[in-house]
C-alpha cells in the first residue's frame, strides 16, 4: 500500500505530492531490494565462514593428534647404539643413520658414516648427527654428499668440541646435501 502524506491540497499541490509519494514509494522499494539482497549476501558469507571454521577445527584437531602422538611419527634423539663397555660412548667403526632422526655419538674409533636407504615413499628426509671426536680419530663421509660450504667440512676433532651434520635429501636419499656447525660447549 503506497504511502499518503495527509495533507489538504491546493491547485497543483496536488500534483507534486502525488511525485513525492511515487519518488518515496520507489525509494522505499529500492531499500527493500537492497535489505533483501544484503541478507541473501550475508547469509551466503556467514555459511562460507562457518564452512571454513569446520575445515580450520579439523585441522586443528588432526595437528592436535599427531602432536598427541609424535613419538608415534617421529622420534627426536635417537642415540647411536653405544658400547657397554665404553661408558656410553661409540668404539665401532661403523655409524650408520637412520631417517628423519637426531643422532648424538662420541666418537672413539677411525669411523665410516653411512646414510640411510630410502625406499619409494620417502623422498624428502632430514637427519642430524651431533657428535665429539677424538684427536687421534677419522671420520669418513658419504661422497654422494654436496656441502653447503662447497667443501667438505673438517670435523674439530678434540674430544669436546661439539661437531652438527644436517643432512637432507628431496631425491629419496639418491643425492644429499650436507651442512656443518660446531661450538666448543667449554668456551661457552
Amino acid at each position: 500500500m503506497p504511502y499518503i502524506i495527509p495533507h489538504t491540497f491546493k491547485a497543483g499541490e496536488k500534483a507534486i505530492a502525488e511525485q513525492v509519494n511515487t519518488n518515496f514509494n520507489y525509494v522505499k522499494q529500492s531499500l527493500e531490494q537492497l535489505n533483501n539482497t544484503l541478507g541473501s549476501k550475508i547469509d551466503t558469507t556467514e555459511s562460507t565462514i562457518n564452512t571454513k571454521i569446520e575445515a580450520l577445527e579439523a585441522t586443528t584437531q588432526e595437528v592436535g593428534d599427531k602432536i598427541d602422538n609424535r613419538d608415534t611419527i617421529v622420534k627426536l634423539g635417537t642415540i647411536v647404539p653405544p658400547d657397554p663397555q665404553e661408558d656410553g660412548q661409540i668404539p665401532t667403526a661403523e655409524i650408520s643413520l637412520s631417517a628423519d632422526r637426531i643422532h648424538t655419538a662420541a666418537i672413539l674409533a677411525n669411523s665410516q658414516l653411512t646414510l640411510p636407504s630410502l625406499d619409494d615413499e620417502n623422498k624428502v628426509v632430514n637427519i642430524m648427527l651431533e657428535f665429539t671426536i677424538g684427536s687421534t680419530y677419522t671420520l669418513s663421509l658419504p661422497l654422494n654428499i654436496k656441502w653447503a660450504s662447497m667443501e667438505t667440512p673438517a670435523v674439530v676433532a678434540d674430544g669436546t668440541t661439539i661437531n652438527r651434520i644436517y643432512f637432507d635429501t628431496t631425491t629419496g636419499g639418491t643425492n644429499w646435501c650436507g651442512y656443518f656447525s660446531f661450538h666448543n660447549a667449554i668456551n661457552l
